[in-house]
């Protein structure tokens, strides 16, 4: 049996999320960019194909400067039996979620949409692919919590009002910035980007200490 991978990709876009679709060769419906893998092309290498065939408008240096560092990471959703779940699909379904930062969502082949309203009666989105959507939207809330996630989908400058709307958009909490602030301090994942007694406006994630987020988690 055939093993296709499909990859989610996802951007914040002002206060939505959003995922980008891809025209399914075989339908007039939208689906999630894809690759059938085969034995010289494992799930890192079609991983890699996808996002280079979906950036390729992005510079090759800052392409590969960000497929090779901590900010690209791509997650697990599931893997289903396709021949199973609809007829005449006899694959096997890996589906993983990816998410691109803001200064190259802009430059993504394919097509913005907002999330939730993929799901409604005149959708375009195939019906197996309405499946693996709504699977990782349930994940997205832990991401936020124990992961980099947030991060992944900021640009690499941010600053800290920035970064709090974001979490209260994807974890569908309202975010006190006073308790933001001190669990932030609390955490010590960020670097600022001044020095000396300046205010600080700017800042940047310490990749290096990821690993705090899985503990303590960046929202309780």
């Amino acid at each position: 049996m055939k093993t296709e991978l499909f990859l989610i990709p996802i951007a914040a876009v002002s206060d939505s999320l959003r995922v980008l679709v891809t025209k399914d060769p075989t339908s007039d419906r939208q689906t999630f960019p894809s690759i059938m893998l085969k034995q010289d092309l494992h799930l890192h290498g079609g991983t890699r194909q996808i996002l280079r065939d979906l950036l390729s408008g992005v510079p090759f240096a800052d392409l590969e400067n960000w497929l090779n560092s901590a900010r690209c990471k791509d997650r697990i959703v599931d893997v289903y039996d396709r021949d199973l779940l609809f007829e005449q699909s006899q694959s096997i379904a890996i589906v993983r979620a990816i998410a691109l930062p803001q200064e190259f969502s802009s430059h993504a082949k394919g097509v913005w949409l907002d999330a939730e309203n993929l799901f409604s009666q005149d959708s375009i989105l195939a019906p197996d692919s309405r499946l693996f959507l709504r699977e990782c939207l349930n994940q997205v809330p832990l991401w936020v919590k124990n992961t980099t996630f947030t991060f992944e989908l900021l640009s690499q400058v941010f600053s800290i009002q920035d970064l709090r709307l974001l979490v209260g958009m994807l974890s569908s909490q309202e975010i006190d910035p006073g308790n933001f602030h001190r669990r932030l301090k609390r955490l010590d994942i960020l670097r600022p980007l001044v020095s000396g007694q300046q205010r600080v406006h700017k800042w940047e994630f310490a990749w290096e200490k990821s690993d705090v987020l899985a503990a303590d988690g960046l929202i309780p």
